[in-house]
This record gives C-alpha cells, structure tokens and sequence, in this order.
C-alpha cells in the first residue's frame, strides 16, 4: 500500500553510539544524539582492512576507503560493530532464592 511521505519522514537519523534520535552533529559532521556531541569515530576499519575516513557532503555523512573508495554510512557502521557495544553497559542482577517477583 502505498502512504506518502510528509514533512520530515523521509530521513530519520540515529546516532551511531547508542541508536537513539540525532538532534545535532560532532565535529566530524556526524549526526549523534547530545549525550555524545564530543565524541568522534576514530579507528575505524573497511572490510578490505584499510582505515576509513569520515567525509561530509550536502547528503550527509559517508566513509572513504583508500581501495574500495566510497562507501555509505551505513555500510560502514555494519562493518565496525564494535562501536555499539563499546558503548552498551552492563547491568548486573543479583537474584536471591527468597524472592518471589524478579524481573
């Protein structure tokens, strides 16, 4: 079915550390939500090893790769995972035998 775009749907952008809703951009002209205004991707890797550098352009941020050249922003968040998880924290849960409720 088709629905047509309104104002405003046709680009959602998510910061690349936590995934949440971009309101503003780093010093690299990537869009990151408040919580990591003055942090920057740094190390970086393409799938052919070689590093990739952060580019800005009037569509948006996007990676160059010495060999393969251009790539999506996209395409290179896919290929560093570890920028994610770097971030995530890890909640420890003690549960005891005597509760009843635990979630």
């Amino acid at each position: 079915m088709y629905r047509r775009k309104r104002y405003g749907e046709s680009q959602i952008l998510n910061c690349p550390f936590c995934g949440s809703l971009a309101h503003s951009k780093n010093k690299q002209g990537v869009p990151v939500c408040s919580k990591h205004k003055e942090r920057e991707l740094a190390n970086l890797k393409c799938i052919c090893g070689e590093e990739l550098e952060v580019r800005e352009s009037k569509w948006g941020a996007y990676f160059f790769c010495i060999n393969c050249g251009n790539l999506s922003f996209n395409k290179g968040m896919e290929a560093n995972p570890q920028i994610k998880q770097n971030n995530q924290e890890k909640k420890e849960i003690v549960i005891r035998s005597d509760e009843v409720d635990f979630s």
